[in-house]
Order: structure tokens, then C-alpha cells, then sequence
């Protein structure tokens, strides 16, 4: 008999479980995009009997929310226990010949009977690498012997943000490791690659900011949609999270609108000599002070005619240029045919 506590929310687009983890509320997987679809439906297939598992993704992408997915399927009571990989497999003695501190042991009498995350294995010395193996091998001992130690978690979870695979075909990481862990994996796409799922990923925050601010925000409105998609989101939906949460704490009325979007533009590294060098005060902050400056002397210093273009009110406007951000700064000088509108800006987290 299927247990109904663990059924999955079947409205379209969103997997919420209505069993809760004893961490807390667990926030849905979103997942209009064929892609997190599939990992929805990989999940409900095998995560109750996930004991090993990879999860690949770039930063921001939800591993840790995934992890979290993956032991509410197995319904184990402990813990997740989130642990750097870099942390816990140290070598092994100090400078001093002394043998170290044992932090894998440490994490997993915490992990008790829940999940033991190790974070980011692709980033391990090869060193480090062995004893990961050494570890996974003795897990995966226990388990083919259906023993239970004490203070033994009921999963291990590992998660990279590059492809292990091409780490193995570069020969920079051990293949027995990723043959082992690859029996059972995740890879979630970038939101770039997932754009279909920026709205509902959106209202979703904007519900979460308005309960925790207590502010009376509905959804976004007009034109704020089409900002968020343009955008290429390197921080993926963490980044998208910030800059919900940022829009509810500035903006007013029950809609975000695009003004409120402060997304702040990072060149990729390859590209960083290929540009003009960024203003030193390239702060969230000194970026809103510096557009206000733009559009006031667009306005001649017409602080009713700013804060009407803004889509502020007066009053907004003067508490703005009177607080802490308002720090002195010139205003750049306007082209000739240049619109007033929000500055082309992207934030990453």
C-alpha cells in the first residue's frame, strides 16, 4: 500500500511533498522545465531507496534543497548534516607529525541516522580523494552486509558543481569514486537552461519575502517578467532569490516592478580586459544612488518630475537620497538619445 503521506503535489509544475523532514517546512521543487520534471520523476522512482547518491550542479542551482528531497523519499529521522568535502578529509597528520582531528567521524555521529552531505568532491587533492573512496568503500560494506552501526548516517550524499565525468576523463579525479557514486545521480540544470521555470520560481519567492517581511506583495507586474528572462543568471536561483527578496525589501504596492529588479551586470573572466573597468562604487547601493543622480539632472534637479519617471514616490525619493546610500557621487553625463529607463544591470550571488 502506497503511504499517502508521501504523494507529491500534482498540480502542474511543482512536486511539493506533504510529508515535512524534521529539519522543517521543505520548499517545493519547482519544475515546469522538461528537464526538472525529469528529476522529479527520477526522484519519486528511486529516492526511497536512495543510500548513495551524486548530485551535480552548478552554485545555486538547489543541491542542498535536492539532498533534502532525496531523504524526505527515503523518510530517514536524523539529520542533514552539510559538510565541506575539503573539511572533512584532511591528510593525514599535521606539520608536526601529530595525526589530526577527525572530522569525518565527528559528521557522521551527526548525521546519525539521516543524511551526511559532502559538498563539492571535485574540488578534493588526490589525496583527499583516496580517503573518500576509503570511506564510500566501508559505507557501502555496511550496507551489502545489512548491518547498522551506531551513529552511522542512513545516506551519503555527495555533490559537485563540475561533471565528474570529464574530472575522470582529465585524469584529476578517481574513477572508482565517481563509478560508484554515478549508480545513482542528479545533475540539475542551470536556470539559464531552465528559463520555463523563472515565474512560477519568482512567485514563489516573492510569497516566502512577503511573509517574512510582512510586506503585501501580490507578483510581479508589468514588464518585470521580460527583465528576469533577458537576464543569463551565472548565480542561477540563488541569485534569482536575492534579487526577489531585495525587490520586496525596496519596493512599494502589491506588485514588483521593473525598477524594483536591481540585477547588476559581472562579465565572465574571460571578458573582464575586453570592457571598460567598473565604476569603483559598484555596490547594489551605489548603483540605485547613481541612476537616481542620472535621471535628477535629466530632470533639472526636478525632484517631482524624478521621482514621476522613478516610479517612486516623492517621498520615497527624498528618504533615498537621505539615507546612508546616498553617499556623494557624480553623475554621469547622458548621450545624446540615451532613454531614462532602468540601467542594463545584472547581479551575481
Amino acid at each position: 500500500m502506497i503511504n499517502q503521506s508521501m504523494q507529491p503535489n500534482r498540480e502542474p509544475g511543482r512536486w511539493t511533498p506533504t510529508h515535512r523532514p524534521p529539519a522543517g517546512p521543505l520548499p517545493e521543487l519547482v519544475s515546469r522545465s522538461l528537464a526538472m520534471r525529469r528529476i522529479c520523476e527520477q526522484l519519486q522512482q528511486v529516492g526511497p531507496r536512495v543510500r548513495l547518491a551524486l548530485i551535480e550542479g552548478e552554485t545555486g542551482t538547489g543541491k542542498h534543497l535536492l539532498a533534502r528531497h532525496i531523504q524526505l523519499r527515503h523518510a530517514s529521522p536524523g539529520m542533514l548534516v552539510a559538510e565541506e568535502a575539503a573539511s572533512l578529509f584532511l591528510p593525514e597528520t599535521g606539520a608536526t607529525g601529530e595525526p589530526r582531528p577527525e572530522p569525518l567521524r565527528a559528521a557522521v555521529r551527526r548525521a546519525a541516522d539521516g543524511v551526511l552531505l559532502i559538498r563539492n568532491i571535485d574540488e578534493l587533492t588526490a589525496e583527499a580523494q583516496v580517503q573518500l573512496l576509503r570511506y564510500v568503500r566501508s559505507f557501502e560494506t555496511a550496507l551489502s552486509e545489512k548491518q547498522s552501526p551506531l551513529n552511522s548516517p542512513a545516506q551519503v550524499i555527495c555533490t559537485s558543481r563540475k561533471s565528474l565525468r570529464s574530472q575522470v576523463l582529465a585524469a584529476s579525479f578517481l574513477p572508482e569514486i565517481y563509478y560508484r557514486l554515478s549508480a545513482v545521480s542528479f545533475s540539475l540544470p542551470a536556470l539559464r537552461d531552465r528559463k520555463e521555470d523563472i515565474p512560477a520560481l519568482a512567485q514563489v519567492f516573492i510569497d516566502t519575502a512577503s511573509r517574512e517581511q510582512q510586506r503585501p506583495f501580490q507578483g510581479l507586474g508589468p514588464g518585470s517578467l521580460p527583465v528576469l528572462l533577458r537576464h543569463t543568471w551565472p548565480g542561477n536561483v540563488r541569485e534569482l532569490e536575492s534579487v526577489i527578496r531585495a525587490a520586496c525589501l525596496s519596493g512599494e504596492g502589491q506588485w514588483l516592478r521593473p525598477i524594483d529588479l536591481v540585477i547588476l551586470p559581472l562579465e565572465p573572466a574571460a571578458n573582464k580586459d575586453s570592457g571598460p573597468a567598473l565604476p569603483e562604487n559598484y555596490t547594489l547601493d551605489g548603483v540605485i544612488r547613481r541612476h537616481i543622480l542620472v535621471v535628477l539632472k535629466a530632470c533639472d534637479g526636478n525632484k517631482a518630475r524624478a521621482a514621476a519617471k522613478l516610479g517612486i514616490s516623492r517621498s520615497t525619493l527624498y528618504r533615498m537620497l537621505e539615507s546612508d546610500i546616498a553617499m556623494p557621487m557624480q553623475a554621469p553625463e547622458l548621450k545624446q538619445g540615451e532613454p531614462l529607463g532602468a540601467p542594463s544591470i545584472s547581479h551575481h550571488d
